[in-house]
């Protein structure tokens, strides 16, 4: 079993134990998991889609002195596909 495997099923009998998320996040973070990193382990330790687990991630007190600038990056990034979707319909 790898490293990941083993916390993840670590992290889920956490999980069933104490339903306490947000000490698994900060457990993820303070192992030194990255946002993305804890995003995959958390949707594989609960099933859950990659979206949830973004979410709940994203959401988390852990997390949450990255959370405005997360989402800066998130719409600066939407913005440039609108304006190249918008510059590709006005060149036909």
């Amino acid at each position: 079993m790898n490293k990941d495997s083993e916390l993840t099923q670590k992290l889920n009998n956490i999980l069933i134990e104490f339903a306490d998320r947000e000490s698994v996040i900060n457990l993820l973070r303070l192992s030194n998991y990255s946002k993305t990193e804890s995003i995959e382990i958390l949707k594989n330790a609960l099933s859950i889609s990659y979206y949830k687990a973004q979410d709940i991630i994203h959401n988390s007190q852990t997390w949450s002195d990255v959370k405005e600038v997360d989402e800066k990056i998130m719409n600066d990034f939407f913005d440039v596909l609108e304006e190249l979707g918008s510059s590709k319909s006005e060149e036909t």
